[in-house]
């Protein structure tokens, strides 16, 4: 490697501090998004699925990735190069290293984690194809990274230190494979971010919890917008030499993508908190909208017709008032107009909450 920077006008300096504050206040809200989640998933009752495990093991990949970062912060990553010592400078690259290793990996499980939510959904088997088709380029995706840049220099250690003979590959083809990547990353960001609303809209719940789940499962576009935002840095990103203050906001980028990512798989969770917070300010309660059906009570005498409705606001119609005097506790059975019989759900309808007794 080389470095021929001059000493700058403005003194020893540094780039890393917005880049610094930003990314350690998303991970902050990042961080926040997945207790919650977990909490919710673990209480009243254990219902940790792979989903959760997967976007576990992304945080875990994520904070090594900002260790690694802010250790080399600390060395000196962001400074002119004239003002890094030969020692520090081996630092920081070593500490970098790792960061190409799992920072993909994070990215890539936490798109992994959101396809997983959404093939649990009730989808077409032509999404549901798409579906998996992404996972399985997730999969590939940080496979492919390490091996990229586990093969860019022989031996490995030519990529922090100056060793005679090493074979590297051109920066030309390191920037190709970037660019190339961040491609692929943005069109899963936004696939991920998008397919959610097709799924939403088509289920029968209130408009105001629709929107609020299409915003949250749509923070992926954060993602996709960091990966652009790659895309145009990348120029500036040459691995065979240690310039190291034009890497800095393509770094920090790649953070921004991979943070934004794990919220956007978390930020689901949130909607009870967000709709006990609505309902404060004088939001209706999300209930669950039930079609109407013409019924007739069987049963001794029973011949009298009785229309059951559940109407989204959570409260009983004067009509259904009459009817459940009719039929105290709905425990009996019903029978619809068409003649087929069917059991009492044995489900009570209570401000909105639809709760098993």
């Amino acid at each position: 490697m080389s470095s021929d920077q001059q000493p700058p006008a403005g003194g020893n300096t540094t780039n890393t501090v917005p880049g610094f504050v930003g990314v350690s206040f998303l991970f902050t809200i990042a961080l926040g998004t997945y207790i919650v989640r977990i909490y919710n998933r673990v209480r009243p009752t254990f219902r940790l699925t792979a989903a959760d495990y997967i976007i576990s093991t992304a945080l875990l990949c994520e904070l090594i990735v900002l260790i690694s970062c802010f250790s080399a912060v600390h060395f000196g990553l962001g400074h002119y190069n004239c003002y890094i010592t030969p020692n520090a400078m081996v630092k920081i690259l070593k500490c970098l290293f790792p960061v190409g290793l799992f920072g993909f990996w994070a990215s890539s499980l936490a798109r992994i984690s959101i396809g997983s939510m959404l093939l649990r959904f009730e989808i077409t088997y032509t999404w549901r194809v798409v579906l998996w088709v992404l996972i399985v380029i997730q999969v590939a995706m940080p496979i492919g990274s390490d091996i990229f840049q586990l093969l860019q220099c022989r031996p490995i250690r030519a990529m922090w230190e100056t060793v005679p003979d090493a074979v590297c590959w051109s920066a030309r083809k390191s920037q190709s494979y970037g660019y190339i990547y961040s491609g692929m990353g943005i069109t899963s960001d936004l696939v991920f971010a998008i397919m959610p609303s097709f799924f939403l809209w088509s289920l029968n719940r209130p408009l105001m919890e629709r929107m609020l789940m299409t915003v949250l499962m749509g923070l992926g576009v954060i993602a996709a917008v960091a990966g652009a935002m790659k895309v145009y840095h990348i120029h500036s990103w040459n691995p065979r030499e240690d310039t190291l203050r034009d890497w800095v906001p393509l770094i920090w980028w790649y953070r921004v993508e991979e943070i934004g990512l794990i919220a956007a798989a978390c930020a689901p969770f949130l909607k009870p908190s967000i709709e006990r917070l609505l309902c404060r300010f004088g939001s209706k309660h999300f209930g669950f909208v039930a079609f109407g059906l013409n019924t007739i009570r069987s049963g001794p005498g029973g011949t009298g017709k009785a229309v059951m409705m559940a109407s989204t606001s959570g409260h009983w119609t004067s009509g259904e008032q009459q009817s459940s005097q009719q039929t105290p506790g709905h425990a009996a059975s019903m029978t619809t107009s068409s003649g087929s019989s069917h059991s009492n759900s044995g489900a009570k309808y209570h401000g909105g909450d639809c709760k098993e007794v």
